[in-house]
């Protein structure tokens, strides 16, 4: 067995296109919006207002905590770091690599 190749394994394409500072963002954000949806619009009182605001809390919520925004991956964004770069490794294949692969 390559020890090196062990030690230091070749980047894999990334699930993850959302950095730290974006999910931090979007944590704090969706839960002030899911108190505005609950409380200000009464989505606790099955208002379909505060409903809909609640729920798309809950989406930007679930995009904050899995790392992973469809939306951005459709636009080829990512705000991952250099550092969660090296981590992570690049979210999107570039055309080169598709080509080879």
């Amino acid at each position: 067995m390559d020890l090196e190749g062990a030690l230091n394994p070749p980047k894999m394409k990334s699930s993850r296109n959302i950095g730290r500072t974006d999910r931090r963002l979007r944590f704090i954000f969706s839960f002030l919006l899911l108190i505005v949806g609950l409380w200000l619009f009464n989505g606790a009182s099955a208002d379909p207002t505060g409903l809909t605001i609640s729920i798309f809390s809950g989406v930007i919520m679930l995009t904050a905590m899995s790392a992973y925004c469809p939306l951005c991956h459709l636009f080829r964004i990512h705000t991952l770091s250099a550092e969660e770069l090296d981590i992570y490794g690049f979210p999107y294949y570039s055309k080169k690599n598709m080509v080879e692969a």
